[in-house]
């Protein structure tokens, strides 16, 4: 398949990817690039082109975009959008928010990209759609319809509002993080970094020795292994992430549908039968009569930030 002059990308604290687009604006030839292995975005993007010329990029960071210095929250990578544009020799750079991109990918999201939490319900696309997602941190963003087949993405920090317990032991949680840190975002439970947080602070409200599970992935293989402190602690992410998507939806009106993105959720879908995920996302009191009927879906795809960057691409050049 021959590429055309465009680059999308999708830049995490982790990770990298790019692609590029065919004549029909869909991303291909995707390649995941360590972001610990580069200097910067240009030296990065060079590494995937190759020297072969390119015209225009959309690139999604997982970041606020307001500015020209864009500083990756979960990266040491600092880069001027202006600076790269010229140095990459492009006409158009567009920069966006990694949920921006995630949201205005909904749309091109087919059956097979997501899995759906209870009964499957339709997506309506006449309406407001949010997406939550945990990752190496926790993105937040909407999806406004503004005529058939025209949208306008929500762009926010939605991640780094206050975490709100809803139980007793929520509320222990809250209180011994808040020793440690200024203010508990919800970014500091929701996260790769949060689950390991998560679990250690369940290890000790409940007396229970270190059970020397460090690192997010191997307290997620613990918990889809055997039932035990590791389990617990998924079920127990499960239900607060339902509790903030649910937060969303209403915050957006989201009566079209909610999805949760990122890298983890996906892996913890043997869980999310015998969790709360869905009925967390339902509690809410005197209004949560609006989310009833309110799809609530897990995305699956692999690579739909960047198809929401290729999105992005549809619409003028901005300014």
């Amino acid at each position: 398949m021959q590429p055309t002059k465009s680059v999308v990308a999708d830049i995490g604290g982790t990770n990298a990817r790019f692609a590029w687009l065919d004549a029909a604006g869909q991303p291909f030839g995707v390649k995941v690039l360590p972001v610990r292995d580069y200097l910067g975005i240009a030296e990065a993007f060079l590494a995937f082109t190759g020297g072969v010329p390119v015209e225009q990029a959309s690139v999604a960071v997982a970041c606020p975009v307001n500015e020209d210095l864009i500083k990756l929250t979960n990266s040491p990578w600092v880069f001027s959008k202006s600076a790269t544009k010229e140095r990459l020799a492009l006409a158009r750079f567009d920069v966006i928010n990694d949920f921006t991109a995630q949201a205005l990918a909904l749309p091109r999201l087919t059956g097979a990209d997501i899995v759906p939490v209870g009964p499957a319900m339709p997506v309506r696309a006449t309406e407001p759609l949010a997406v939550v997602g945990p990752g190496t941190g926790l993105g937040v963003g909407g999806l406004l319809p503004i005529g058939p087949g025209r949208w306008v993405p929500i762009s926010g920090e939605g991640g780094h509002v206050s975490f709100g317990p809803v139980d007793a032991l929520e509320r222990e949680v809250l209180s011994r993080l808040s020793q440690r840190y200024d203010r508990v975002s919800t970014e500091r439970i929701l996260s790769g970094a949060g689950l390991v947080l998560l679990h250690q602070t369940l290890e000790e409200i409940e007396g229970r020795p270190d059970d020397g599970l460090t690192d997010a992935a191997a307290i997620t293989a613990a918990g889809l292994a055997a039932d035990g402190p590791a389990r617990a602690t998924l079920l127990r992410f499960l239900a607060i992430l339902g509790s903030v998507a649910g937060d969303v939806a209403l915050t957006l009106g989201a009566t079209g549908g909610t999805f949760i993105g990122g890298g983890i959720t996906p892996r913890l879908l043997p869980l999310v039968p015998e969790s709360q995920l869905l009925s967390r996302f339902h509690d809410k009191g005197r209004v949560g009569r609006m989310l009833k009927d309110a799809p609530l879906n897990v995305v699956v795809a692999p690579w739909a930030a960047l198809h929401g960057a290729a999105a992005r691409l549809d619409h003028p050049a901005p300014g």
